[in-house]
């Protein structure tokens, strides 16, 4: 900026969105206007000057639209009126994927693996290597949405001690302390959080140590009931992502996981010859899951608890999956404390194309499990009462 670079698009050619949240933070904080800069985000690990202009043709339609410097492929479809499905803000990367079928795409992703590249690439990031290429986009229609609602969080000051937690757990600047809020006992200062900024990866609602930040979306409440209805007795069968999982087969595991490990997830999902009762829970970052969530599995049944998050370096939201580790560390020292061993929960960190390597972890976890024998906690009469004691111990300890 200092060498008049004043009203120029800035390109930060990095593999994490953080590098320009960080930075409209830094010019927010010298009171530099974010609107005297812009800054695109291309997820190219190799520096290379910018690449020429080129046309994209929607292959339902005929339309032909130019692509020029600065732009991206989304920005230009989306400005004539074609709907993708795109979250890129709240960290789901890939939702945008969209077939090509003619054209040599110029893939800048860190998403797609090699056989997806082959039929898909992202408009968000990606470009086109060759003077024209064709899409597969349905035609536009009017009163299309672009961009569906994300989460974000929400703060309620009335219970907010303004102890500064959320302002050092976002990563992304959102999160502050506004003296002119009243916070709980009447103190002078409570959080706030600026949406436009927010992303809502949830890592101050887990981080909140008086559960004053909330989630618009993936609410303490309905992460809770998602858990509360794996074990509801009589359930029969389980819908895990279009697969059917029988009751009663292998251990029971609830996993937690991030939108990143998704498509890994869902393929071992649909491997019919798996023999773990798997329950999935997505989260819009592992850094969302509280303490409370994983203590809740255990306290309806679950025999084991397995976090699935982003290789380390790799997070979306740069310490989510971090944040998740320690946590799983903490509840696994509480298990041992009640006498329900460590072991039981862990955490595995995914490369982009990791279905092999979930799975691997989740089988590990199932012999652990049949080696411990099935959890005290389940199985017992009521499914409660007998064990009073023993839950009670184990929240306790949680706090």
């Amino acid at each position: 900026l200092s060498d008049g670079c004043e009203g120029k698009p800035l390109q930060l050619r990095r593999n994490v969105s953080i590098i320009a949240i960080d930075f409209k933070a830094i010019l927010k904080n010298v009171r530099w206007e974010q609107t005297r800069t812009t800054i695109l985000i291309c997820m190219s690990t190799e520096i290379d000057n910018q690449a020429p202009d080129f046309q994209v043709r929607i292959a339902s339609t005929g339309d032909v639209l130019d692509v020029p410097h600065g732009k991206s492929i989304l920005d230009v479809l989306v400005e004539h009126g074609y709907r993708l499905e795109i979250n890129c803000i709240h960290g789901l990367c890939g939702t945008c994927k969209t077939r090509y079928l003619e054209g040599e795409p110029d893939h800048r992703d860190m998403i797609l693996n090699s056989a997806e590249k082959a039929e898909f690439m992202t408009p968000c990031v990606s470009r086109s290597k060759s003077a024209e290429i064709v899409l597969d986009l349905p035609p536009p229609q009017a009163g299309q949405a672009v961009i569906p609602e994300g989460p974000v969080a929400v703060v309620t000051a009335s219970i907010c001690v303004g102890c500064l937690t959320c302002v050092r757990a976002c990563t992304y600047g959102a999160a502050s302390i506004n003296g002119e809020l009243t916070g709980v006992g009447g103190i002078k200062g409570a959080a706030t959080i600026d949406t436009k900024l927010c992303t809502g990866c949830g890592l101050c609602a887990a981080a909140c140590p008086t559960g004053a930040i909330g989630m618009t979306r993936f609410t303490d409440q309905e992460i809770i009931s998602q858990v509360d209805g794996f074990f509801i007795p009589g359930n029969g069968a389980e819908v895990i992502g279009g697969a059917e999982t029988p009751n009663g087969v292998g251990p029971q595991i609830v996993a937690f996981c991030c939108p990143s490990c998704a498509p890994s997830v869902a393929e071992f999902i649909g491997d019919p010859s798996r023999s773990v009762d798997l329950k999935i829970i997505q989260m819009p970052c592992t850094g969302r899951i509280d303490n409370l969530f994983l203590i809740k599995a255990f306290e309806n049944g679950s025999d084991g608890v397995i976090v699935s998050g982003c290789e380390p370096g790799r997070c979306y939201h740069t310490t989510g999956n971090l944040n998740a580790e320690k946590r799983v560390r903490r509840v696994g020292d509480w298990l041992d404390d009640v006498g329900l061993t460590a072991s039981r929960v862990r955490m595995v960190h995914l490369p982009v194309d990791g279905a092999d390597h979930f799975g691997q972890a989740v089988h590990e976890l199932a012999d652990e499990l049949r080696t411990l024998g099935p959890s005290p906690v389940r199985g017992r009469p009521s499914g409660r009462g007998q064990d009073m004691e023993r839950e009670g111990k184990l929240l306790d300890t949680a706090g």
